[in-house]
């Protein structure tokens, strides 16, 4: 999977964590509980990391457009993706 794929699923996995927040702000806000609230909270949190997560790409987006150039042709010419880059691997 390249960068690019993975941006798109932080992507995705970003507009899901805001689904699941909008969710739990609606059980809030039709019954507040302490229970509720810690649903809301939790998946506020995972939202907030999801975000972050897309913030980073978004802030380096140059970076990682030249990283995975760089591992295109580095696999074109030697069959293995480039071993020096300026940004960290994305991971899921």
């Amino acid at each position: 999977m390249t960068d690019w794929d993975l941006m798109v699923e932080y992507i995705q996995r970003a507009m899901d964590a805001l689904d699941k927040a909008q969710e739990a702000k609606n059980g809030l806000r039709e019954k507040a509980t302490p229970e509720a609230f810690d649903a809301f909270r939790s998946e506020m949190d995972a939202l907030i990391e999801e975000l972050a997560n897309l913030q980073n790409v978004l802030d380096n987006q140059e970076a990682f457009a030249l990283d995975e150039m760089a591992d295109w042709l580095s696999k074109a010419f030697s069959g293995n993706p480039s071993e020096y880059r300026r940004t960290p691997r994305m991971k899921m």
